[in-house]
């Protein structure tokens, strides 16, 4: 594509002008050099008008078989095979477009895509929806992943495609998310300081919300009430990050009104308040969770993206409503610097890594409002939405599974028996880590993922050929959409085995199976993998490990109430019950996907206090 608007200066409605253009100034160019020739032999008006309405579906039919000509013979000549296409009925697969977004509307959040690699045949784990004749790679298969994510990283990118890029912009801007090269580069090494060892093993914040979580949990057992997890951690690791990152202590969320049983309402994601109960942190919350569930589809509508939001961008409103909730803590950080630099502390040297919070040091390093603001909603996402979605559905499984619930729980009790866990507790704590890894296994925080060619690519699969040997596929284009799910590939029997649905703790502690995922550690990848691997996920662990030991201290037993509590909406179809081969047949909540994982309406949990506590 060439862009006859900078693309320095696209936006979605730009770009799409852009597109148009694109597709009608080749053809119409053709058609005026015809229509000249025409003119020399005096040949009728309707001649001229016709030459150009044909020209335009002449012109792309010829291109578009000519390129694909092209395409082949190049693999060909290297010895490569083309990802395998869905053939759709309509022309450019818009059929295919049309019944994944009908899909979603019902569908467990992998069924329409695992739909799609059941239409191609057994053993194909990667394949091209070629959506309006442009490549759009889907995968499941754990080398190409590898490759994207590790061995082959510089092949990828996050913003070599301009829809690609648009795409998340209205949500991470110009943050750690959404930039590549050096400028990622800084965002990281500006961050990684605050996830290292010595920070992540001080508990303080951690206790202090945890007590908070359990005294609020203990309420709600003494009421005969449930509770909706999924919000209560929201609230938990928003709060501990917001002392813990940005040095602020007044989030309280976990002070506000929470949603009960039987009143709640169907928030964006989860449940939420009342309209009577609503306040700054729940219209925060609604707009970050409705920008990211607005946002998802724009990934499976390929280029044309924009045009769904032509009249009106869905990211607009919610933007709004974050950036007035987050300006406060970015002027108060660019105030604070303003007030050191007065008072000399920062005339000569800056803030060292061991003082101040991510927040300051963020402001350190520029006065760009809009770019703290960007790197502040890139790290609220990951460290709130991650870890309580990490929690929320930890809960659930063991509140489906009393057994493995008291074993948990006994482990916790030979070791922790009352108090805060230290780091060493934790570490000794292995069938918690096994229970954590499992959840993270079956529900991983980002499902999907996407990765754009820097150009041409020769992707490495585990797919084999009559041979044995492995093959090889051929993307042609820059720019082309890699999208990678970890949801897809860890739920895959053929390399977790028969159970590989299961919620089973026990095979990351089983010997033969401990030995098989750490020889082939791609098979799971929650926190991603290779340079861009989350900086935040021991932070993660131990937070989770953290507020589970304290919990579970304090309550021996869980029931899930979500056919009882939650909001209308939030239940599974009935006909997720005779799915054969997937989790959706046992699925008691209804898990779906926007930018990370969640659970429609909520979880809502009932707990029994322990008889000591």
């Amino acid at each position: 594509m060439f862009y006859i608007i900078p693309r320095s200066k696209t936006s979605p409605r730009l770009y799409i002008v852009n597109l148009f253009l694109n597709f009608l100034i080749p053809p119409f160019v053709l058609a005026g050099l015809i229509s000249q020739r025409l003119a020399h032999h005096h040949v009728s008006w309707i001649y001229h008008t016709l030459t150009y309405i044909l020209a335009v579906p002449v012109y792309w039919t010829v291109k578009v078989q000519y390129d694909e000509f092209v395409v082949k013979r190049e693999a060909k000549k290297l010895g490569l095979e083309l990802v395998p296409q869905v053939k759709g009925k309509w022309p450019g697969n818009l059929d295919v477009l049309f019944e994944a977004a009908e899909a979603r509307k019902t569908s467990y959040s992998i069924s329409d895509t695992i739909h799609l690699f059941e239409r191609m045949g057994d053993n194909v784990d990667t394949i091209n929806l070629r959506l309006l004749w442009q490549d759009q790679i889907i995968t499941r298969d754990h080398l190409v992943m590898k490759q994207i994510l590790a061995t082959g990283f510089d092949g990828f990118s996050k913003t070599s495609s301009v829809p690609g890029r648009l795409r998340l912009y209205d949500l991470f801007g110009n943050g750690i998310f959404n930039t590549d090269g050096a400028e990622w580069k800084a965002h990281r090494a500006l961050t990684r300081p605050f996830f290292a060892r010595e920070r992540i093993t001080d508990y303080e914040h951690f206790e202090k919300y945890s007590n908070k979580v359990v005294d609020i949990l203990r309420k709600r057992a003494e009421d005969g009430e449930s509770i909706d997890v999924q919000d209560l951690f929201g609230r938990f690791t928003l709060d501990a990050a917001g002392e813990f990152l940005f040095g602020v202590s007044d989030f309280d969320t976990l002070d506000a009104p929470l949603p009960r049983p039987g009143q709640a309402t169907m928030g964006a994601k989860g449940s939420s308040v009342t309209e009577s109960q609503r306040n700054a942190y729940t219209d925060f919350v609604n707009a970050f969770e409705w920008f990211q569930v607005a946002i998802a589809p724009r990934s499976s509508r390929g280029i044309l993206w924009p045009l769904w939001e032509w009249s009106k961008n869905v990211a607009d409103e919610p933007n709004e409503v974050i950036t007035s909730w987050v300006r406060p803590l970015v002027e108060r950080a660019l105030e604070n610097k303003k007030n050191r630099e007065k008072a000399g502390d920062a005339s000569e040297e800056k803030m060292g890594t061991d003082e101040g919070s991510l927040l300051e040091h963020i402001a350190e390093s520029t006065e760009d409002v809009k770019l703290v603001r960007d790197e502040l909603v890139n790290i609220l996402l990951a460290s709130r939405d991650t870890t309580a979605g990490l929690l929320s559905f930890l809960f659930y499984l063991l509140s489906m599974d009393p057994a493995r619930m008291a074993k948990l729980r006994a482990e916790i009790l030979a070791e922790v028996p009352s108090g805060s866990p230290t780091f060493d507790d934790i570490r000794r704590l292995k069938y918690l880590r096994a229970c954590l890894n499992e959840t993270l296994r079956i529900f991983p925080p980002v499902p999907y993922n996407i990765r754009f060619t820097v150009g041409s690519a020769i992707v490495h699969t585990a797919e084999l050929n009559l041979d044995g040997s492995k093959k090889k596929l051929y993307v042609p284009d820059a720019g082309t959409p890699m999208r990678y799910s970890p949801l897809l590939m860890q739920t895959r029997k053929d390399l977790w085995g028969d159970d590989a649905a299961e919620f089973r703790p026990e095979r990351w502690l089983e010997k033969e199976s401990l030995a098989d995922i750490t020889a082939d550690p791609f098979k799971f990848i929650p926190f991603n993998a290779g340079p861009r691997i989350c900086l935040g996920q021991i932070f993660a662990y131990n937070q989770a490990s953290f507020v589970t030991v304290r919990i579970l201290q304090a309550f021996d037993s869980f029931q899930l109430r979500q056919r009882e509590d939650a909001p209308a909406g939030s239940l599974p179809p009935d006909a997720w019950t005779k799915a054969t081969g997937q989790r959706q047949a046992v699925e008691k909540i209804w898990p779906a996907a926007g930018v990370t994982l969640y659970s429609r309406g909520g979880i809502w949990i009932s707990m029994k206090m322990a008889a000591t506590t």
